[in-house]
């Protein structure tokens, strides 16, 4: 799976144009989990890091094919990324499905097209079901 999830986001990043070493290597160091997460305009893709309260989310492998078309087919002119608030929105969603109502995002940024991640807190009772700094990844 782990082989899997590299070709996608590796695709994906080729598709929708040139992606840092760096965000590659942070994109990849994800666990393999993923958790489909749906929302109004597509169905997510989260992944998450709990040991650093991270979360990473990417639209679903045809939304992002489409969007690397799209913006091959137009030369890199056409503006076809996903908002930012629609990821964050995913992201809040999945930790509402994950059981953590009370957990919010606390920043978040573009890690590559179409890849944002996410920075969470949760009150000291709700992380991962345990105390604050004893979840697993």
């Amino acid at each position: 799976m782990k082989k899997q999830q590299v070709v996608v986001f590796t695709l994906a990043a080729m598709l929708a144009g040139c992606a840092s070493p760096q965000a590659i290597s942070r994109m990849t160091s994800y666990p393999s989990t993923v958790t489909p997460v749906k929302m109004a305009d597509d169905t997510y893709r989260v992944f998450e890091k709990r040991d650093e309260q991270t979360i990473m989310t990417t639209p679903s492998i045809a939304a992002s094919a489409a969007m690397g078309a799209a913006r091959g087919a137009t030369l890199g002119m056409a503006n076809v990324m996903t908002p930012e608030q629609r990821h964050e929105a995913a992201a809040q969603q999945y930790l509402t499905q994950t059981g953590r109502p009370h957990c919010r995002i606390t920043k978040g940024y573009l890690i590559a097209e179409p890849q944002y991640e996410f920075n969470y807190e949760c009150p000291a009772a709700t992380v991962g079901g345990t105390a604050a700094g004893v979840g697993g990844s």
